[in-house]
């Protein structure tokens, strides 16, 4: 057996298919996209579901992946588990490899022991296989059998029969389904005994499913008619096996985080079972989950994905409060996880900076909190005691293990200290009651039409001609194009075809008057994705059928989808018709977004490269940017962000727009965003230093933006903050309104007009308050030695009028006061 570094296995491993006509297909994000029956990616096979069961068409039928999965929640819960046994873990790479309708049975078998006897050198001496022996009706899997003994020449005793739990899988209770065969390691000697392939001596590696089943609502089984492979194979445990260790925390995808951590603590690691060891082995599997959690743009927070990340995070602190670190440890681990894996994962290099900062607040805060559940945990002892009783009640016990990271066993001990025992009966049942609330179900994003997914599969690629920029000529575009007068707005029309109509959530060939969805292709609707929002524009047949479009959607990738109303007449699938939108809300809208680009680049600059976007949203008349940080910036550093993000705007930079592989852009330089579903080919947007990949539409040249003005800065989640701002000619009247409101303000200050029950601008009617009750605090004062000085007011006094507002308010309200104070200089004393 030769013995292998895991970055050499994965390696191996992903060159030995390619080099089989598998396409290399790089790992998918934790957090699944579209999926709401998943908490986090759990399994290889989670980015391809919607290809398996033909929803979604990719460019290859032969995939290959390396796959960071996550197993912390649901029937996958093994949490306290982690760290106690030499396999379980919360993070951990799956390999697996894939087949759309292409090689079956055979091939996959010949393909996976060929890897194990040749590429990496398994002893086949100590290789078992198990195949479906057939339950519940359903025949045993002999043609999987009879091809492990004709490929490789294993004797029948080596190939057991399992069951449905073991060796039958399904996506669900409806839906692909097929049996499995599995390959086994030995480690012990002799021969084992079934009982040994539960305890540890036999380790499964691989699992092959053959998905030639479709399971129909009745439980009917149905035969595909392209039946498909899915297999998957841990790193962790094959590193484990050719580095000739028993455990996965001996390898070496572990022991740099484990060496980190006994040095940092001045301890040993043993590779023992003694608590020390335990608790090390935890923070090491913690950290792994908590950088790849950041770098998929996660935070922990107290509901959904953050609160399983919060409890991760808080359960490796835990530990090593337990194991003896006084002061902060855990960022410097996670630091270690982005530098051991960083080349292999280029997001965790990329977010090293974010990922430390998250894991040291997230350890301030925790240890406040843990010294806090001390204090309640003895509240609850007095109380318990008072009371009469000598047993704790399960609902407090599970309150101190769920919100100050108080293990039960813990607690247990320092309950047993005071002569008390714990309700666990209750503490099991408000466990139960915590896992339902942490399923996938009440994380995922909105579950996707079958009528999408069907439409996306059936429909050759639409092609959205809307990257135009409005300004080049109509006659030099591919198609035909025409400007369009209506009810006094002008619409750019082209002329495409309806390739598809759905009304009432159906797929129809014809919609009436009412609510429909249309499909075109060609289309010139931008569908609201990447923080853009979707075209609204107009749609007319040469018959007189006029559909007001309301909103463009993308529900699935490659689907753009315009949502409006038929007013008259009736649309068919196959009309040709005159589709667009009003180009001079297009040329805000790309300035909007192009602002987001150049926002993000200042804001990097200015507080850090841990910035990353965290979302946004960009219409015609403004931006919402969120951005990861964790204080709020000082009014000066929004300045210089404001200050340079023009800068960049006045250096007159194209836009540049490239269509390249991921992966060069990534080599260029392209940021890539949270959150964003990113294929193997991706729009690399270019303006001036900043580099993103982006498929929104943008400005011709930054100096399109004109302008950029931050209108509001606020905390939006833990870690998040959100910017608000305007550009171009929203900008500019925004700029206007606040010139208007600096004469009305000047004008009530010096007293050239009093101040106006009907003023509707906030500002403005906190002028007129404070100088009403200047006036009459005044008044009242009058004649004596503490009268109040008469106008004109002084700086100093400007905080008081911006008390109520938010931050950017306040800011620009004593902006506007210092400029006031020298304008109301003539006001008689």
């Amino acid at each position: 057996m030769t013995q292998k570094s895991a970055a050499q296995i994965r390696k191996a491993f992903l060159d030995y298919f390619a080099k089989h006509q598998h396409t290399v297909v790089k790992s998918s994000s934790l957090v699944p996209a579209n999926d709401p029956t998943l908490m986090f990616t759990n399994a290889g096979m989670v980015q391809f579901k919607d290809v398996f069961v033909g929803a979604e068409a990719r460019p290859y039928t032969r995939a290959c992946t390396s796959q960071k999965c996550m197993r912390v929640s649901g029937k996958h819960n093994d949490l306290e588990e982690v760290g106690r046994t030499a396999r379980h873990h919360t993070l951990f790479e799956m390999l697996g490899n894939f087949s759309f309708g292409d090689y079956f049975k055979e091939e996959a078998i010949k393909l996976a022991w060929d890897f194990v006897k040749g590429e990496v050198g398994l002893d086949t001496k100590r290789l078992w296989v198990t195949v479906f022996g057939g339950e519940a009706g359903l025949a045993p899997d002999h043609e999987a059998r009879t091809l492990w003994r004709k490929i490789s020449g294993l004797p029948e005793s080596r190939i057991l029969d399992k069951g449905m739990k073991d060796n039958f899988w399904a996506m669900g209770d409806t839906g692909p389904c097929g049996p499995c065969t599995e390959i086994h390691v030995d480690l012990g000697e002799g021969t084992p005994s079934l009982e040994d392939f539960d305890n540890g001596r036999v380790v499964e590696i691989w699992n092959n499913v053959f998905m030639q089943f479709e399971r129909r609502v009745k439980g009917e089984l149905i035969a595909l008619p392209k039946p498909s492979v899915d297999t998957g194979m841990g790193l962790e445990r094959l590193a484990a096996i050719l580095q000739g260790k028993r455990s996965n925390y001996d390898s070496d995808l572990f022991t740099p985080l484990l060496n980190a951590t006994a040095e940092l603590v001045g301890k040993p690691y043993g590779r023992s079972d003694s608590e020390d060891d335990v608790s090390m082995r935890v923070i090491a599997d913690h950290a792994r989950a908590t950088a790849f959690l950041v770098a998929d743009g996660l935070q922990p927070s107290n509901e959904g994905r953050g609160y399983v990340m919060r409890r991760i995070m808080r359960r490796a602190i835990r530990h090593g409060k337990r194991l003896g670190f006084e002061s902060l440890f855990f960022d410097k681990l996670c630091a270690a996880v982005a530098d051991t894996m960083g080349d292999v994962y280029p997001e965790l290099k990329e977010s090293r900076t974010l990922i430390t900062k998250v894991a040291e607040l997230e350890e301030k805060s925790f240890r406040r909190t843990l010294d806090t559940g001390l204090r309640l945990l003895a509240d609850e002892v007095a109380d318990t005691k008072k009371r009469g009783s000598t047993t704790l009640a399960g609902a407090a016990v599970f309150k101190l293990y769920d919100t100050y990271g108080f293990p039960r066993d813990l607690t247990e001990v320092i309950a047993r200290e005071q002569g008390m025992a714990v309700d666990g009966e209750g503490f099991e049942k408000e466990m139960q009651l915590q896992q339902e609330r942490s399923r996938g179900s009440d994380v995922g994003e909105a579950a996707i039409a079958p009528v999408y997914k069907s439409l996306v599969a059936r429909l050759p690629h639409i092609e959205f001609t809307g990257y135009t920029h409005e300004d080049e000529p109509l006659t030099q575009r591919a198609g035909e194009w025409r400007l369009h007068g209506q009810a006094g707005h002008t619409y750019l029309q082209q002329k495409t075809c309806v390739v598809a109509l759905i009304a009432h959530g159906n797929s129809v060939m014809e919609a009436t008057q009412g609510d429909v969805e249309v499909v075109l292709n060609p289309t010139p609707f931008y569908g609201e994705s990447g923080g853009q929002a979707g075209d609204a524009g107009l749609l007319l047949t040469e018959t007189g059928v006029s559909i007001t479009i309301t909103n463009t959607v993308k529900p699935v990738d490659g689907l753009p989808v315009c949502r409006g109303k038929l007013t008259q007449g009736a649309l068919k699938v196959g009309d040709t018709v005159w589709a667009g939108y009003e180009p001079s809300v297009r040329k805000e809208t790309r300035a909007h977004h192009s602002a987001t680009h150049i926002l993000h680049a200042a804001l990097r600059s200015v507080l850090g490269d841990h910035v990353k976007q965290a979302g946004s949203l960009v219409d015609s008349h403004h931006l919402r940017f969120d951005y990861s940080h964790f204080e709020a910036p000082t009014q000066e550093q929004l300045k210089k962000v404001e200050d340079e993000a023009n800068g960049r705007i006045r250096t007159a930079a194209v836009v540049d727009t490239n269509v390249l592989s991921f992966d060069e852009a990534k080599q260029r330089g392209a940021i890539a965003l949270f959150g964003e579903k990113y294929g193997d080919v991706v729009r690399m947007v270019t303006m001036g230093a900043s580099k993103e990949l982006c498929g929104g539409t943008h400005a011709k040249n930054t100096r399109d933006i004109d302008l950029v003005m931050i209108t509001r800065e606020e905390a939006v989640a833990a870690g998040v903050r959100r910017i608000e701002a305007e550009v171009a000619s929203a900008a500019r009247r925004h700029t206007e309104r606040l010139a208007t409101q600096l004469t009305e303000m000047a004008a009530i200050l010096s007293g050239r007009r009093p101040p106006k029950a009907d003023d509707k601008e906030p500002i403005l009617q906190a002028v007129a308050k404070s100088v009403r009750d200047y006036e009459a605090l005044r008044a009242e004062l009058s004649g004596s030695e503490n009268a109040a000085p008469a106008l004109p007011l002084s700086d100093a006094q400007a905080p008081t009028l911006a008390a109520g507002f938010t931050d950017s308010d306040a800011r620009g309200l004593r902006d506007l006061w210092q400029l006031l104070v020298q304008m109301t200089n003539a006001r008689p004393t």
